[in-house]
């Protein structure tokens, strides 16, 4: 009896020897497996994160391709002086600018180049250059005449001696040759006798951003914009009527 239970003992302790090794690399092999699962499954996850990241930032880079319309506008009307479009979303204003020579053609002649009391918007003759000028300024009727106000959409730029509407009405695009050009809306400014929103040819940086600051004064509203000798700007005048004699400004600042 005793020494079977002392086989018994051999047979396990054996056993024992040839099944511990086993477990050993079986339990290696689990484990080593199961971190080479992981690693798959972070790897996954990281390419899966970089994709998205990246597919994120060409989202983020892409600009739509600008789309010239002018050539066909200027074709339409059979008028070479159309040289832009502005748009105000919200404001009803949608309508080409030209420009000429002079500061006087446009207040009486339309973009049929026909003589009409209505005229069009146009550009101050001395922006030469639209797509690096420091300052644009465009010129537009405005109206008394409720029987033509709806011929005049620049009237509507009276909507921003409302600050609500100056304050949720702060984009304006300008399409040139070269490309859309997007404006904030920083003062509205009503003046009389002050003209230094004339003065847009520049010796210097310096005078430019001193301009800016004289310009900016005394504004009816305005944003809290530092001009500085990177930006541009852009004013629409329209003639105003409180007081009788005066000029409402809407100034603007490229984004």
């Amino acid at each position: 009896m005793h020494h079977k239970i002392k086989n018994i003992k051999r047979i396990i302790t054996y056993s024992l020897i040839f099944l511990i090794p086993i477990i050993t690399l079986i339990s290696i092999f689990l484990s080593y497996n199961y971190y080479l699962n992981k690693e798959k499954e972070l790897e996954v996850k990281t390419i899966n994160e970089e994709k998205k990241e990246e597919k994120k930032e060409q989202k983020e880079k892409y600009v739509e391709p600008y789309i010239n319309e002018l050539p066909e506008a200027r074709q339409t009307y059979n008028n070479q002086n159309i040289m832009g479009r502005i748009e105000i979303p919200n404001m009803n204003i949608n309508n080409y600018v030209t420009r000429t020579s002079d500061n006087s053609y446009y207040l009486n002649y339309n973009l049929y180049n026909v003589y009409d009391q209505i005229g069009a918007p146009f550009f101050d003759y001395r922006n030469t250059n639209l797509n690096t000028d420091k300052q644009i300024n465009i010129y537009g009727h405005n109206t008394q005449n409720n029987k033509i106000l709806d011929k005049l959409p620049f009237t509507n730029l009276e909507q921003y001696t409302n600050q609500d509407v100056f304050n949720n009405n702060k984009d304006i695009y300008l399409y040139i040759d070269e490309r859309k050009v997007h404006y904030e809306v920083i003062a509205i400014k009503i003046i009389t006798d002050d003209v230094e929103h004339m003065n847009i040819v520049f010796d210097n940086n310096k005078k430019f951003v001193e301009h800016s600051k004289k310009l900016l004064a005394n504004a009816l509203y305005s944003r809290d914009a530092e001009i500085t000798k990177k930006d541009r700007l852009l004013v629409l005048q329209i003639c105003h009527y409180d007081p009788m004699g005066s000029y409402l400004l809407v100034i603007g600042k490229e984004v």
